[in-house]
């Protein structure tokens, strides 16, 4: 008996110590320094990744996790990522490439776990106050690079596309100032509807350094197509068509000051035109010529296999003997068509870009409900999905662990948020129901 009840009570403190409330304490610190360091480094978030996850694996409550993954916003995330390593199987450029072709994908793994750790968070919401404070840094010391250019951490040009980028690349850094600006603007709306105005007004403040950046240090063109439909969201949700229509003639009045005050915007627009012209006239390689010609080939690759693709990781090995025999721009070979659904369409075919749209509808899905935390989640669905005509954005680093960290932290927040509201409804209902019996 004495052996029964000592194994008991060590069971006990295991599990008292398993699911301390410190171990919570410790796994939001991480969440936040990781969401902190995803701006600067890709080596530091992965060593921090490792063990917020062994916290949530030992921490782990098996009832709430399993419901975590029976919903189709885990399901789709697993279904795309188990759908690549079938693709290996029949990967035309081996297993080798397969594998390696796989690593980008691995992200969708953590979704479910990630979204069952935002559940149970009491401050799921450090991660977007991290993210905004370490872009700001980010962003004082783009402008100081701007004055300085040797002051920047990275090697390389202090012109061109590397002009104000202090760390990483410039579409990186573009975009993460790109969620922060229209966060900050519908920070500033629901402020101003409180009437709020002093924090409104630092808010809008923040907001404005973050567009003069991107207006007249980084422009980024994806940038530029991905703003104007993240606040047409905003405005659809909060006042229909017609603020649609008021964000649009919004939009022509601020986009027509920012053409005549930034000789950069201009060029960058542009140089569209004139980069398109050089692609079709003289096969000159360029950054619009050569997304035209992965685009072109991309196509000609899934129009041969259509319905599960080519394998996965067999991008790189279908533009290299595509370009044997070439000069210019159809000699170039890439590993990433600069498209996400190209992407998946090359390697898994139809049925891959059908996983990838039902994730992303799933995704949206979960912020259809009115309030903040939903149009933050939409927006940052939306500047995915915009993104990635132009790039592979749920294939890349940064802008793929945005999206993953972003969409399971603000659903993890609604899924807590209707959990609460639910039990107080039951707890209402049964206080009701008490008297009469």
């Amino acid at each position: 008996m004495g052996s029964i009840l000592s194994g008991s009570t060590a069971r006990q403190r295991f599990e008292a110590f398993r699911t301390s409330r410190y171990w919570f304490a410790a796994a939001d610190v991480l969440a936040a320094l990781l969401s902190a360091t995803l701006p600067w480094s890709t080596s530091a978030f992965l060593i921090l990744l490792i063990p917020l996850l062994a916290i949530v694996l030992g921490s782990v409550d098996v009832a709430l996790f399993r419901r975590s993954f029976r919903r189709p916003a885990s399901f789709f995330p697993l279904a795309f990522l188990a759908l690549a390593v079938v693709g290996i199987c029949w990967s035309e450029a081996g297993m080798s490439d397969g594998v390696h072709g796989l690593s980008p994908m691995v992200k969708l793994l953590l979704f479910p776990f990630l979204f069952y750790y935002f559940q149970k968070s009491e401050r799921a919401h450090w991660i977007l106050v991290a993210f905004l404070v370490s872009c700001t840094v980010l962003l004082l010391y783009s402008w100081l690079v701007v004055f300085q250019p040797t002051l920047a951490l990275k090697t390389g040009r202090c012109c061109g596309e590397d002009y104000g980028v202090p760390v990483r690349n410039y579409i990186d850094q573009s975009q993460e100032f790109t969620a922060c600006l229209v966060g900050l603007i519908l920070t500033a709306l629901q402020l101003a509807e409180r009437k709020d105005w002093k924090y409104a007004i630092l808010v809008s403040a923040l907001g404005v350094g973050f567009a003069a950046n991107l207006l007249f240090v980084v422009t980024s063109r994806t940038a530029l197509v991905c703003i104007p439909f993240m606040l047409l969201v905003l405005a659809w949700r909060h006042a229909g068509s017609r603020g649609v229509f008021a964000m649009t003639a919004a939009g022509a009045l601020v986009f027509a000051i920012s053409w005549f005050s930034s000789p950069h915007l201009r060029a960058r627009v542009l140089s569209v035109g004139t980069q398109f012209e050089e692609y079709r006239s003289a096969d000159v390689p360029s950054s619009v010529g050569k997304r035209l010609e992965f685009w072109r080939k991309s196509i000609g690759f899934f129009i041969e296999k259509p319905w599960i693709g080519h394998g996965t990781g067999s991008v790189r090995d279908l533009f290299e003997i595509a370009a044997v025999g070439h000069t210019g721009t159809s000699a170039e070979i890439i590993a990433n068509p600069h498209n996400q659904t190209l992407s998946a369409a090359v390697q898994w075919g139809l049925l891959g870009v059908l996983v990838l749209y039902g994730m992303w509808a799933s995704h949206l899905r979960m912020f259809l409900g009115s309030g903040y935390i939903s149009d933050l989640g939409l927006v940052v669905i939306t500047q995915n999905i915009i993104g990635s005509i132009f790039n592979s954005h749920l294939s890349d680093f940064t802008e793929g662990w945005m999206y993953v960290l972003g969409v399971a932290a603000l659903a993890g927040i609604i899924a807590k948020r209707d959990k609460v509201e639910q039990h107080r409804t039951e707890v209402a209902a049964a206080a009701v129901r008490k008297p009469l019996n």
